[in-house]
C-alpha cells in the first residue's frame, strides 16, 4: 500500500512539474494528463483507505473520501467537461483551499508540542491553503498562466500524499500487531502529555517566584513602615522628656 501511494504521488508531482514547465500552454493541451493522474490517484486512495492500517482510524475514512473526489474530478477533466483555463484554475484552487482547511486538526496547532514530521505536515497544509487562496485572486495580482498555477497546485497535492504514504502500513492480521500500534500511539500521546506537563511545571515555578517576590516586597515595605513608626515614637518620647 505504501509503495502504491508513493508511486501515485510521484506521478502527480511529475505531472505538476510537466505543467509548470509548459506553463504558457492552454489547459486543454494538458487536460488528458491531469485527468489520468487524478483517476490514478483516486483509485489508489480508495484502495489504500480500504486496505491499509493507520495510527488513527479516521485517516482511512478521510483518504477514501479524497479518493472518491479525485475519481470524480478526474472523470470530469478527462471527458472534456472543463475546457476553459479560468474554470480549471478555479477548480484546482477550490480543491486546494478545501483540502487545506480540512487538513488542519486541533491537536497539531500547538507547534511547540508536536513532532518534526507533524510540523512539516502543518507547513505543507498552510502552503496548500495559502496557494489555493492566491489562485482565486491571480487575475488581480500577478496574473500567472493558469497551467503554471495548476501544475504548482498538483505538486503541492502530490507532496502532501507523498508525506501521507509514510504513515501507511500493510493490513496485517492478528491482535499482536494491533496492540503494538496502540502501544506506539499511547507512547506518542504520553510524550506530548509529558511535554505539556513540563511546560505547566515551568509556568508554575515562574508564578511561585513572582508570588514570593511580591511577598518579599510587602515584607520589606512593612519593615520600613515599622522602622519609621518606631523612630516617630522615639522622637515623641524624647520631646515629652524634654518638656
Amino acid at each position: 500500500m505504501r509503495t502504491l501511494m508513493l508511486i501515485a504521488s510521484v506521478a502527480m508531482i511529475g505531472s505538476g512539474v510537466f505543467c509548470v514547465a509548459n506553463g504558457s500552454a492552454a489547459f486543454l493541451t494538458v487536460a488528458f494528463i491531469i485527468g489520468i493522474v487524478y483517476l490514478l490517484m483516486g483509485a489508489t486512495e480508495i484502495l489504500v483507505g480500504l486496505r491499509a492500517d493507520f495510527d488513527v482510524s479516521e485517516k482511512a475514512v478521510s483518504i477514501t473520501k479524497d479518493g472518491i473526489l479525485m475519481l470524480i474530478f478526474g472523470a470530469v477533466i478527462i471527458t472534456g467537461q472543463v475546457t476553459d483555463d479560468t474554470a480549471a484554475r478555479i477548480l484546482i484552487a477550490a480543491w486546494l483551499v478545501i483540502e487545506g482547511v480540512l487538513a488542519f486538526s486541533s491537536d497539531r496547532i500547538d507547534l511547540m508540542h508536536i513532532t518534526s514530521e507533524e510540523r512539516v505536515e502543518f507547513g505543507l497544509n498552510a502552503v496548500m491553503l495559502l496557494f489555493g487562496l492566491y489562485m482565486f485572486f491571480n487575475n488581480v495580482l500577478f496574473g500567472a498562466p493558469a497551467t503554471f498555477l495548476i501544475g504548482a497546485g498538483l505538486i503541492i497535492l502530490g507532496l502532501r500524499r507523498f508525506m501521507q504514504s509514510f504513515v501507511i502500513e500493510y493490513t496485517r492480521p492478528g491482535f499482536i500487531t494491533g496492540n503494538e500500534e496502540k502501544l506506539q500511539e499511547a507512547l506518542e500521546e504520553e510524550k506530548r502529555a509529558l511535554a505539556k506537563a513540563k511546560e505547566g511545571i515551568r509556568e508554575q515555578k515562574n508564578a511561585q517566584r513572582r508570588v514570593q517576590k511580591i511577598r518579599d516586597d510587602i515584607e520589606a515595605e512593612r519593615d520600613v513602615m515599622n522602622s519609621a513608626a518606631i523612630r516617630r515614637a522615639e522622637r515623641e518620647l524624647e520631646r515629652e522628656e524634654e518638656n
